[in-house]
């Protein structure tokens, strides 16, 4: 007579939709389950790309608004302020960018020489920005940022306001393209290094990919 067939964590009533792929290895007596969560849930993903692009962003914001007010106190032109205000915020994101993504590549080769580590580190961290933010780049700095930003003060009659709701207009066009690289091309990219961690009754090494 067969026995009777045992049910994997995944399969009983107290199974809960990730929204990720999820890999568990049972051993059949009730031990240990390994899982490797990739992040899938909407608040996991969420918090991975907030980790991820506001320090860029607070950085960029900086620089933007600093840059415009800057010009636009000197010069009283909107134009030169708006071109200052697009060349700060790339400065202060991507020098942000690039310094997490040299950090972050670096963890991973503590068994090179130095001078090879910092070579392969800076050449990562460049790689990762240009696959993940050239193309959101590009689009956003030739159109959709000096638009939102030259149109904002006219449609709400506020130099200040219009700057900021420009800003966060055009912010929402460079992250849909910006998240869509970051997760079609993760592989390729500077993240975060792993974070192994304990759950449930048993032993778990959850992927933090943020």
């Amino acid at each position: 007579m067969d026995p009777q067939p045992r049910l994997l964590p995944s399969d009983g009533p107290w199974a809960r939709d990730s929204g990720s792929p999820l890999l568990t290895t049972w051993d059949g007596d009730g031990g240990t389950v390994l899982a490797m969560a990739t992040g899938g849930t909407r608040r996991k993903k969420i918090v991975e790309w907030t980790r991820r692009y506001l320090p860029c962003e607070i950085a960029g914001w900086a620089g933007e608004l600093g840059g415009a007010a800057a010009v636009y106190w000197l010069t009283g032109s909107y134009a030169a302020a708006v071109v200052a205000g697009t060349i700060g915020a790339s400065v202060g994101y991507y020098a942000t960018a690039y310094v997490n993504g040299v950090r972050w590549v670096s963890r991973t080769l503590h068994g090179r020489a130095w001078p090879m580590r910092a070579l392969i580190a800076n050449f990562r961290a460049l790689r990762s920005i240009a696959i993940e933010f050239g193309p959101a780049e590009v689009i956003d700095s030739v159109f959709i940022r000096p638009v939102a930003l030259y149109a904002g003060p006219y449609l709400v009659g506020n130099v200040a306001l219009g700057w900021v709701l420009g800003s966060l207009a055009a912010d929402v066009g460079f992250y849909v393209l910006a998240i869509f690289s970051y997760e079609r091309f993760k592989s390729l990219l500077a993240v975060r290094r792993p974070a192994v961690e304990e759950v449930g009754h048993g032993s778990a090494a959850q992927v933090a990919v943020a």
